[in-house]
């Protein structure tokens, strides 16, 4: 076995102590690297503390674009039980007397016991037709936009339980289900969906040659204009109907008691039938609207707050000039006014104290939507105003300027004929009816719709950017290749990598180091042994001729 040797062991010198103590003189730089570091990391985490914080700000800001939120609309019934109702953003305000007389039902019928599900009922195949049933006239009308569905019955399919999984798996319009009612099992046979023109009636081709007798597949057949026993096999149980109803008094008949087409914005869900009118009252959800506006002032203040927090002496970003600057141009945007309008965020309710922070006075709030129902999307939303009520504005994009734009269209469009025309002089791209301003000019990206067949000069659009879309622009800019948060994330951990590379450089002359001093201190550790054993020598010799 090879022996331990250590430096030092043959002069006595202590020499792993003395490597030790210098390599840690000579590791003095790391430290100071590594506390360098995690100085710019904790600035990193900072940055994306902040960059989270826009992130919210811009959710809450983006909700303030959309019409659905700046202008939500509710819908409240006086007697739910009967008629619900919900509103979207495009109902008027309004109240609606409504009285319903008749729901709208899917037909069902049921077809005679047999013993259970696993009995054999016959081959042959079954012909749905969905249509609509005149009790009155007996006769059966079939409905023009349903196809028949024919569905082939073979030996594998002959039980009850496998008809009905034939009938389910065609996707006719009808679905079929097995009840057992205490005398047998019964093929149920219902409606996929409400309404007197999606009846049906079920024809057979027996395979033992009679059609409509109550044996053999044809037991099953329903035509409600036959007889009983001949073709109307299985019972009635609900004919088909629509749901008749009145709104102010006008008759409205509609297919499903789920109705989103009576009243625009509105949908209406029919659940009794009523003895008295109810009445449905649509109006501002004024809970919603506060609480996306409370929701936007908290985003704001809390990224306000983190800009503040680092610009403070002892902070983590004190010597940045970043945050002051972020805190500066957020406030110069949110105390803009929307000129085409004359509008600011006071005007609404919403204000500064002296420190900065962002609060909602609701009543003033309530007294601006009260005089103008508008204000909030004149203020914070993109909105583009035509002066020929043929021009509607459709949207703009980031790259939209503000300004005034004049429409002239020399193509029509509209009946397969894709619209032409200029805007702002320029000519557009135009989409059926829509056209489409120029890439490269102010109008880019600015869509109007016009009146189809029309053309001309069309008067002007004007254009203005409300103070969301600026905010929510103005973040997507800071996130944006050369915009301030990654630039300057881009550069702590351009620094990042600069002291990680010094600390592998370090460390790789630090390795040289220590090998150089061990080579040293060996050699010396080599002589000085030599040296000892020498001075022992000439002890003893001298020692011996003393004597």
């Amino acid at each position: 076995m090879a022996a331990i040797s250590s430096a030092g062991v043959g002069s006595g010198l202590d020499i792993e102590g003395i490597i030790s103590q210098l390599m840690a003189a000579e590791r003095k730089p790391l430290a100071t690297i590594s506390e360098q570091k995690t100085q710019i990391n904790t600035k990193i985490s900072i940055y994306g503390i902040i960059k989270n914080s826009f992130a919210d700000l811009q959710t809450a800001t983006q909700k303030l674009t959309s019409l659905s939120t700046l202008n939500p609309m509710k819908a409240t019934s006086a007697l739910d039980t009967a008629v619900g109702a919900s509103a979207s953003s495009t109902a008027a305000k309004g109240t609606y007397n409504l009285e319903v007389s008749q729901l709208a039902k899917a037909q069902s019928v049921a077809v005679p016991a047999v013993a259970s599900a696993d009995t054999v009922v016959g081959t042959g195949s079954l012909t749905i037709t969905l249509g609509n049933y005149n009790s009155g006239t007996n006769t059966f009308t079939a409905n023009a936009a349903k196809t028949p569905v024919t569905i082939n019955i073979g030996a594998g399919q002959q039980t009850l339980s496998g008809i009905k999984q034939a009938i389910n798996d065609a996707g006719a319009g009808v679905t079929a289900s097995i009840i057992n009612d205490g005398t047998g099992s019964r093929l149920v046979l219902t409606s996929t969906d409400t309404g007197a023109d999606l009846g049906f009636k079920l024809g057979v081709t027996d395979a033992d040659g009679n059609n409509t007798d109550t044996s053999g597949l044809s037991q099953i057949a329903y035509d409600p204009t036959a007889t009983a026993g001949a073709g109307k096999n299985a019972a009635t149980l609900q004919l088909a109907q629509n749901a008749n109803f009145t709104i102010n008094g006008l008759a409205v008949t509609k297919s499903s008691n789920t109705v989103s087409d009576a009243i625009d914005g509105v949908t209406l869900n029919l659940k009794a039938v009523t003895t008295s009118p109810v009445a449905v009252t649509v109006g501002l959800d004024d809970t919603a609207l506060k609480s996306t506006l409370d929701g936007f002032v908290a985003a704001y203040n809390k990224i306000r707050g983190n800009l503040k927090d680092q610009q403070q002496k002892d902070a983590t970003l004190s010597k940045e000039t970043t945050p002051s600057s972020l805190e500066r141009g957020l406030r110069n945007i949110l105390r803009d006014t929307v000129s085409a309008y004359g509008l600011s965020l006071s005007d609404v309710g919403l204000s500064f104290d002296n420190t900065g922070v962002l609060s909602l006075n609701k009543t003033k709030l309530d007294s601006a939507m009260a005089a103008d129902s508008s204000v909030l999307q004149k203020l914070f939303s993109n909105t583009g105003v035509a002066t020929d009520a043929r021009v509607k504005y459709m949207g703009g994009t980031s790259k939209t300027l503000e300004g005034t734009y004049a429409i002239n269209i020399t193509t029509a469009g509209g009946s397969g004929t894709n619209i032409a025309g200029t805007i702002g002089g320029v000519a557009g791209t135009g989409l059926d009816t829509i056209l489409t301003g120029a890439t490269g000019t102010n109008a880019e990206g600015l869509q109007v719709s016009v009146t189809a067949g029309t053309s001309g000069a069309l008067g002007t659009i004007t254009y203005s950017k409300g103070l969301a879309s600026r905010l929510s622009e103005w973040i997507d800019s800071l996130n944006a290749e050369g915009g301030a948060l990654v630039s300057r994330t881009d550069g702590l951990n351009a620094q990042v990598k600069r002291l990680d590379k010094q600390t592998d450089n370090l460390n790789t002359r630090l390795d040289m180091v220590e090998k150089r001093y061990r080579a040293q201190f060996s050699a010396l550790d080599t002589m000085l042994s030599s040296m000892q054993r020498t001075s022992s020598y000439l002890s003893q010799q001298l020692a011996a001729l003393s004597k």
